[in-house]
């Protein structure tokens, strides 16, 4: 990390009182790796076996770079990494560990052999190995017989000489192939094996004071020439630059030509205020020299250390100086402008055609000490889980790494006090925990300005998928104002190539629509298979407490038509009741939702209407005592169709009751006979249904055309569950959000206003995507698996 925060970090943070927390388990203590001092000699390359595939590493990935591994636990090293893999139960956890090349190589004065005591490194790497964990090995640091003979001169603009990069090529290349091969497959490993590490970092922020220096003028020429051995941030700049591209370079011959599958990673990964306002020392600026002479091909991925500052976001703009925030809004949240720096770096690598590569997040976090109220730790959390929804929606980044999982004395950027203890926030640990383990949906279009050219600005808008073009599918939208008259249909618009999504109006009217005109504010419209098609194409309108109710259709030139017309209610339903609401239903398990369900909450309500072919509306079942297993005595209560048994049909009703816990899953037998699948007074698949803003819909979360799953959230406090009816008839959560979907920057769940749908965004037939929208505040995003 940079020396942005040496000063308040030089002080040991507090110890708080030992907190757990809900998913930090207690880890039975693992002994030390028994390892010998090993020393390591250069030898000749292995010959050549099968080469194992390269394991791909994605943004699901998650690392964790620890400072250092001697921590005074009782179980060590073993039991500092099972911790971690507490942390993230699931993940393969990516171990980053430093070669220190300054402490522990040394060179014969006599000989000139070059040796490497790995003994240390190995504690950490072995380890982390054994247990199934990926090492990261960051080639760093280089003794004074490496660095020109520079040593601690007590001059802060010269020390530590460590952070000198390496003036013996030859030197340097031998140090990396020592390092490659031992950690190559483990000796007596059968063709094939995979290295025990697979993926390497040429040094530690290269482009700051704090970590890279080179003294030298660098020529026209390309060559670099001595300099006067002094290190001067201004003069020495470009050679500094210059050297490390070269050592890269040496760096990458000699990891590939032993390692063909491993991954070399480079760039200048620093930045902030440790630049100094340079923009030419940048990350992506860095990037882009290396590109510029001829370095395109000497790495694989880009590393990166995305850091904001300490009092800001990870998606803070910083458009006139995007390395002033190293992670930064994405760029397709600023269009024509780049206002952060893993924006800038990827516009790098597009211009010079190397999209293909991923950035690699090495290094990452918020310094977190614990002193602080507890408004700081909310926010510190949300930033941190924030960062981590943002960096995996990106589809050209890889592993994140996080800094740290536990402080170390002069670093508290830990998740855990250095003694394993849960730091001050309890939902800090347990949330930045579910966004590394539970990847968030994929947002494949949001906006902040309404959708289609319909603004959302009004509390009441509402959003109804729609089979508009009499299709079988759900992929068009009317959005409606109650009150006003205002309607429009919208539509997806065809995309070409790399073109971003977007909407366009298909129908607009300000005086309702077919006859209906939606002058009142309680107003509803729901899609309905009226026509006994398998197609929701036509549309309910209906004014709860009048009787007031139309069905319209849509034609091919445009027009909606009234198909039915009432002002008594519907099919022997009054609809006199402000509270009553109607759901389309597939009563007769058809796969079409060609039924309605009328209920009134409160009032114990509930009618299924049958829609003849012959004739009008009518009553196939009349209860005032509610359905089997949920009595609708509250005016809380909310009814939806669900496919219970995964065959395609949303031939079950799921009944509850938001704020008491209560659902009720219901099937509908022979006759009028319904019997209950579950009965549960305390909510569903651990989410506690337990506050009155909680409400479910169903939705095909696993893209298999059926709407099988539910989506539970609570608008107003960004909680959002998937839930999954398993094969043994019990319920578990697949997906789990504290922070809704995308990242609170796009769409947080934060709104009591906030409403979803299930759509069909891709035109498949099956409403697989997500709407979440907030009516008045414009914001829409669109999500899925």
């Amino acid at each position: 990390m940079s020396d942005r925060f040496t000063a308040r970090s030089e002080r040991k943070a507090e110890r708080s009182p030992m907190i757990r927390a809900q998913r930090l388990v207690s880890l039975s203590a693992a002994a030390l790796m028994a390892l010998a001092a090993t020393v390591f000699v250069a030898a000749a390359p292995a010959s050549a076996d099968p080469a194992p595939s390269r394991y791909p590493y994605s943004n699901r990935d998650v690392g964790f770079s620890e400072v250092g591994f001697d921590f005074k636990t009782p179980g060590g090293i073993g039991d500092h990494l099972d911790r971690i893999q507490g942390f993230v139960p699931g993940r393969t956890p990516i171990i980053r560990a430093w070669t220190d090349f300054h402490t522990y190589a040394s060179k014969d004065d006599a000989t000139g052999a070059i040796t490497m005591d790995f003994s240390h490194l190995d504690k950490s790497v072995m380890e982390a190995h054994r247990k199934g964990m990926r090492p990261l090995v960051t080639l760093f640091g280089s003794p004074s017989w490496l660095n020109g003979g520079h040593i601690w001169t007590a001059n802060p603009t010269q020390d530590p000489p460590e952070t000198w990069l390496p003036t013996d090529s030859e030197a340097w290349k031998t140090l990396v192939d020592l390092t490659v091969q031992h950690y190559g497959p483990p000796p007596g490993s059968p063709p094939g094996t995979p290295p025990i590490v697979d993926a390497f970092e040429i040094w530690n922020e290269p482009n700051i004071d704090g970590f890279g220096k080179y003294d030298g003028v660098y020529g026209d020429d390309g060559v670099i020439r001595p300099g006067d051995g002094i290190y001067d941030t201004a003069a020495d700049a470009t050679a500094t630059l210059a050297r490390y591209w070269e050592l890269v370079k040496i760096a990458s011959t000699e990891i590939h030509t032993t390692c063909g599958q491993c991954y070399v990673l480079a760039g200048g990964s620093a930045g902030l205020g440790a630049i100094h306002g340079d923009a030419a020392r940048s990350p992506s600026a860095w990037l882009d020299w290396g590109y510029a002479h001829g370095y395109k091909d000497t790495f694989d991925a880009v590393a990166h250390h995305p850091y904001s500052e300490m009092n800001e976001a990870p998606d803070t703009p910083k458009c006139g100086a995007p390395w002033e925030n190293l992670f930064g809004p994405p760029a397709d949240d600023t269009p024509g402008q780049i206002c952060g720096e893993l924006a800038a770096l990827r516009d790098v690598m597009v211009r010079r055609d190397d999209a293909g590569k991923k950035i690699w997040g090495t290094e990452w976090g918020y310094g977190l000490i614990t002193p602080n109220p507890a408004w700081w730790w909310s926010e510190k959390r949300d930033q941190l889980v924030k960062g981590v929804r943002m960096w995996q929606a990106q589809d050209y980044t890889g592993p994140l790494v996080l800094f740290s999982y536990r402080d170390s004395e002069k670093n508290p950027y830990g998740i855990v006090e250095e003694k394993g203890f849960v730091k001050k926030d309890l939902a800090l640990y347990d949330d930045l925990s579910l966004a590394f383990t539970n990847p968030d949906l994929r947002v494949p279009y949001k906006s902040q300005s309404g959708i289609g050219g319909y603004d959302l600005s009004d509390p009441r808008d509402r959003v109804v998928p729609f089979d508009y073009e009499h299709t079988g599918k759900l992929d068009h939208l009317l959005v409606y104002r109650p009150g006003t008259g205002i309607v429009y249909v919208l539509r997806r618009k065809t995309t070409v190539g790399t073109e971003r999504p977007s909407f366009e109006t298909v129908f607009r009217s300000t005086n309702g629509i077919g006859g209906f005109d939606l002058s009142n504010a309680n107003d509803q419209i729901i899609s309905y298979d009226f026509a006994h098609t398998g197609r929701q194409d036509y549309l309910v309108l209906y004014r709860p407490g009048t009787g007031i109710v139309h069905v319209v259709g849509h034609a091919s030139d445009g027009s909606f038509w009234p198909v039915y017309t009432s002002t008594s209610g519907i099919g022997g339903y009054d609809l006199a009741s402000t509270k009553d609401r109607l759901v389309a239903y597939d009563y007769e398990h058809t796969g079409k939702l060609d039924h309605l369900v009328a209920y009134r909450p409160g009032d114990n309500v509930l009618f299924i209407l049958q829609h003849s072919a012959a004739g009008p509306f009518t009553t196939v079942l009349g209860s005032h005592q509610g359905i089997d297993g949920f009595a609708l005595t509250s005016p809380d209560d909310q009814v939806i169709a669900y496919d219970y048994a995964h065959t395609g049909k949303q031939d079950a009703l799921l009944l509850y009751r938001p704020g008491a816990r209560l659902v009720t899953i219901v099937g509908h037998g022979a006759g009028n006979t319904f019997w209950p699948h579950l009965i549960s007074s305390s909510g569903i698949a651990g989410y506690d249904l337990a506050d009155r803003r909680d409400r479910i819909v169903a939705f095909d979360y696993a893209h298999t055309g059926m709407a099988d799953h539910l989506v539970v959230y609570r608008p107003g406090t960004g909680y959002l569950d998937v839930v999954r009816h398993d094969p043994t008839d019990t319920y578990s959560a697949v997906h789990v959000a504290h922070q809704g979907v995308g990242s609170v920057g796009w769409f947080d769940l934060r709104n009591a206003q906030d409403r979803i749908v299930a759509y069909d965004f891709g035109h498949t037939g099956s409403a697989d995507h997500l709407l979440l929208y907030r009516p008045g505040g414009r914001a829409v995003t669109i999500g899925t698996r």
